[in-house]
């Protein structure tokens, strides 16, 4: 199952909806000012964000 070390499209669905996932949470923690869950899922937004950019350089 080798496709030349690139991911399938799947995965490019995968990180956008965990990343708008953790942009509701992100802002829904802010709204409650839970900060620390604010800030934990921002984290994870920016982390998906970076892996949806590289995935489409692909």
């Amino acid at each position: 199952m080798s496709n030349n070390g690139k991911l399938s499209r799947k995965w490019g669905y995968i990180f956008a909806l965990t990343a708008l996932a953790a942009l509701g949470t992100c802002i829904a923690g802010l709204l409650y000012k839970e900060y620390l869950i604010a800030v934990a899922t921002g984290v994870v937004f920016g982390a998906q964000i970076f892996n949806f950019i590289k995935w489409k350089r692909q």
